[in-house]
């Protein structure tokens, strides 16, 4: 069977993208923000393959099932991506993420391609594994595929009738309503526009943000000030006092009635993190620690401050990339402490 790196099924809707020519890679990521998932997104597939990102072509889409979150990472070569024509539809990859409501618990969707039979694992309607297309009179490779996976339904699929199913998969061929429900499930080289809509509800949001970062600030300022005034009234008094034994003991209990206790944070913070990250700035304000810092990896370094139960609720609340190639980020949380 001739191999092509693109073919078009009889659905109007899109050119379908090989396999072949673009890999196709799901991870279920934590609950972060948008720009944290597309970080996220590139460290797990630069952990998983030995390439650098920045020469493939690279396309990230994310989705919601359930209560989790998945990223998905569409990678090609730059060759593919230039050997790809321009038509005005969009591109679809072959394969669906997701399949449609009132499919199976377990399925096995088998698509006839140019390339052979491409087939497709899926648990509760997620992508869970996909196999190399295989010649479609290969019955020693399908059984292999289909022990691999007990108990799941055939659900068979030639969206171009070039390309037809063999005879013994056509009891198993999606009927014609469910066909372009199917297609439709096929996931787009580019992520969709967005609507006027959510660009309306994108302003209204922005604007409210915007209102309560003004009066969160007022709050932050008012409480800096007299946290300012607390320290300047005691180091007044230490000032007239003569140097005593008790004078240390006198500073931590003023620490602790600020409720941070600044030496044991920077005996955790350099234990944690050592050379390789360096504190900028911190501030402490209603039990609530902010740090702001640079290292190589501002992920890394979250997850060796996480691994300090001292440290409780830690999140990243922002990413720079700095000109140096390292990252500037301010990490936000509590201290499990006890005074």
């Amino acid at each position: 069977m001739k191999q092509q790196p693109w073919w078009t099924p009889e659905y109007p809707s899109g050119l379908l993208i090989s396999n072949r020519w673009v890999q196709t890679f799901v991870f279920e990521l934590p609950q972060l923000k948008q720009k944290e998932l597309e970080a996220s997104l590139r460290y797990k597939v630069q952990a998983l393959l030995p390439v650098d990102t920045a020469s493939f072509a690279f396309h990230t889409q994310f989705f919601r099932q359930g209560k989790k979150n998945y990223g998905v990472a569409f990678l090609a070569s730059k060759a593919a991506q230039d050997a790809l024509p321009n038509p005005a539809r969009k591109f679809l990859i072959g394969l669906p993420l997701l399949l449609p409501k009132l499919s199976p618990p377990k399925a096995l969707l088998i698509v006839a391609t140019p390339e052979g039979l491409a087939t497709h694992y899926y648990e509760e309607r997620l992508l869970k594994a996909s196999f190399a297309p295989i010649e479609p009179a290969d019955m020693k490779l399908r059984a292999r595929i289909l022990a691999q996976c007990p108990g799941a339904e055939i659900i068979a699929l030639a969206p171009d009738p070039k390309y037809p199913l063999p005879p013994d998969l056509g009891a198993n061929e999606a009927s014609e309503s469910t066909r372009p429900e199917l297609m439709r499930a096929f996931p787009s080289w580019d992520p969709p526009p967005r609507r006027k809509y959510q660009q309306l509800l994108g302003f209204v949001l922005l604007a409210a943000g915007l209102a309560l970062c003004a009066l969160s600030l007022g709050d932050s300022l008012s409480l800096r000030e007299r946290r300012n005034e607390e320290w300047k009234a005691w180091l007044g008094k230490m000032a007239s006092q003569a140097a005593a034994p008790s004078l240390r003991d006198q500073a931590m209990k003023l620490l602790k009635a600020q409720g941070l206790p600044v030496p044991e944070l920077f005996a955790h913070l350099s234990k944690a993190w050592g050379s390789e990250t360096r504190v900028i700035d911190f501030e402490w304000s209603q039990d609530k620690l902010r740090l702001t810092a640079t290292s190589r990896s501002a992920l890394a370094s979250l997850q060796k401050l996480s691994s300090d139960p001292w440290f409780r609720s830690i999140r990243i609340g922002e990413i720079r990339n700095q000109k140096d190639g390292s990252e500037q980020f301010t990490i936000e949380g509590g201290l499990s402490i006890d005074f």
